[in-house]
């Protein structure tokens, strides 16, 4: 055994890993070898030493790495009142309204997300792109992330993003998209865990009798953001008091919901009224390829 391999072979020895034929053949080469029996014992001594080397971490430097790699909030002004904004490399994780303390938001995001959270600067664009949000602008919607949910909370939120500012679609609709027709209770509950609304558009969802239905800051303020994505209220209202599911058009022969972009671009007097999918086939249209509404 010549010094190279002999050498490969000490930290496998000092670890119990070496066979006992390599143990005896670096043995008898350390016998014969000056330098590499110096050099074994220098590590050993420095492996009885090492516990010694320890060093006290400067004050402060454990704080600085929990900023660098833990998530990050802050609490930016809306026009709803101080809303705590949670984030992390790959975009916006958390909004909260009416929360007291950052203590309360810490475990909020702890428990909901798995994950620690401190106190930081957000970047711009992101507080700007939350307020935009709350106020109903039509923007390029910021990044999201939604680590830390299940596949299903991830694949409900994903579809429900796809819904379009000034539009709403009822909760079987949402159940449906993501492949769970049955699973409506289901969807309702991801709607009230939401982690990220306003950018998740979970007052968009709506029931199926019309209205605006629950909502985890109350229906007012659901109320409010509809409205400020130009859904009249009275519209809602009176949609539902009249038991309208959906609106076709004459002309076209297609039927959509309500609030669809296509629906709005319906003259009056070509305009027509469903109460369900059955009777909008009964006369003669077929559903809408853009907001594709329920089938009967």
């Amino acid at each position: 055994m010549d010094c190279n391999e002999a050498r490969q072979y000490l930290d496998q020895i000092r670890t119990g890993k070496a066979d006992d034929e390599a143990s005896r053949a670096v043995a008898e080469h350390l016998e014969a070898c000056a330098d590499c029996h110096e050099e074994a014992a220098f590590l050993k001594n420095l492996v009885v030493e090492s516990p010694n080397l320890k060093l006290n971490a400067p004050a402060g430097i454990k704080e600085e790495v929990m900023i660098r790699i833990a998530d990050r909030y802050d609490v930016i002004d809306t026009d709803f009142g101080p809303a705590h904004v949670g984030c992390t490399p790959k975009g916006i994780s958390a909004v909260k309204l009416d929360v007291e303390e950052d203590g309360a938001f810490e475990s909020y995001y702890e428990d909901r997300l798995g994950r620690i959270v401190v106190r930081g600067s957000l970047p711009s664009a992101l507080a700007q792109a939350v307020r935009r949000a709350i106020k109903g602008e039509k923007t390029a919607p910021p990044p999201v992330t939604l680590e830390g949910l299940t596949e299903f909370e991830k694949t409900v939120l994903e579809h429900l993003a796809r819904i379009p500012s000034g539009e709403v679609r009822p909760y079987a609709w949402l159940a449906r998209e993501v492949g769970r027709p049955k699973a409506i209770r289901a969807v309702g509950t991801v709607m009230a865990r939401n982690p990220v609304p306003f950018l998740m558009p979970c007052h968009r969802l709506v029931p199926s009798t019309g209205g605006v239905g629950n909502y985890y800051y109350g229906p007012e303020m659901k109320w409010t953001l509809l409205e400020r994505e130009g859904i009249a209220r009275e519209d809602l209202a009176g949609w539902k008091q009249r038991g309208v599911r959906f609106v076709g058009s004459r002309t076209t022969g297609i039927y959509c919901y309500p609030t669809c972009r296509d629906a709005r671009r319906i003259q009056r007097q070509h305009r027509l009224e469903f109460t369900s999918p059955g009777e909008a086939a009964e006369k003669g249209c077929r559903p809408c390829k853009h907001c594709r509404p329920l089938s009967a």
